[in-house]
């Protein structure tokens, strides 16, 4: 490999690494948290346990879940271990349940 191939690739490397840090920066502040959430291929039942685990412990508590409309009154019966949080595997039975009725209403 020649110096002027080396340069160019240089020069191509320089100018393409602002123009990939722009693209991450432009994007929403949960897309670049979320990870797999952000492209869609979680859960709905995923994105709400990130969405209300607000001190990351891998639980909601009852104060978390508080203002979660999607939980109103469905706590207890989502925490089935009954120790006054809600699991990440806990909360997956809001996507059995959905399932469950969109299968019904077929």
């Amino acid at each position: 490999m020649n110096w002027k191939t080396v340069v160019a690739a240089a020069v191509a490397a320089a100018f393409a690494l602002p123009f990939a840090a722009s693209a991450e920066s432009d994007k929403p502040k949960s897309e670049k948290a979320a990870g797999p959430a952000a492209s869609g291929r979680t859960t709905g039942s995923a994105a709400l346990f990130d969405r209300l685990d607000k001190n990351k412990d891998g639980f909601v508590t009852r104060d978390e879940a508080r203002d979660a409309s999607e939980l109103q009154g469905r706590f207890a019966e989502l925490d089935t271990d009954n120790d006054g949080k809600i699991s990440r595997s806990e909360m997956r039975g809001l996507d059995n349940d959905r399932r469950s009725a969109a299968g019904s209403s077929k």
